[in-house]
């Protein structure tokens, strides 16, 4: 089970690490914060393709560990936060002209969402208990 973990980790985040390093070797002119973006659309492309509920089917929220509420909740997050950067730096690409300014709102919108998703997560895991027969 853990090597299956591993590599489907491996599937999903090599595309984010490969083809940006790809990119700026062939071409060093393309920006820190385009490279970062870049590599965001890979994953998502195929989350987006899959969903995370393919990973985490609601069939088994009853029975899931913490660890594996954690793991969704922080994974919708990091999905959440991906696609506000890509559609704030779309939209006003002159607020992300730096890897800094293009972390920052990556990393809130993280923090603001996987908590939530947790507490949501877990509060209906509880009520899944809660009719137990």
């Amino acid at each position: 089970m853990r090597n299956q973990a591993l590599r489907v980790y491996l599937f999903y985040l090599s595309p984010a690490v490969l083809i940006p390093m790809f990119l700026y070797l062939s071409d060093d002119s393309i920006t820190v914060v385009s490279l970062f973006k870049i590599g965001l659309l890979f994953p998502l492309l195929i989350l987006a393709m899959k969903g995370l509920t393919v990973f985490f089917p609601a069939e088994n929220l009853r029975e899931r560990s913490l660890g594996r509420v954690a793991e969704y909740a922080i994974l919708q997050g990091l999905v959440f936060a991906a696609f506000m950067v890509l559609f704030g730096g779309f939209m006003q690409p002159e607020l992300q002209s730096t890897l800094t300014s293009a972390l920052r709102p990556f990393a809130a919108a993280a923090l603001v969402m996987s908590p939530l998703n947790f507490f949501m997560t877990i509060h209906e895991q509880k009520k899944l208990r809660a009719t137990e027969p």
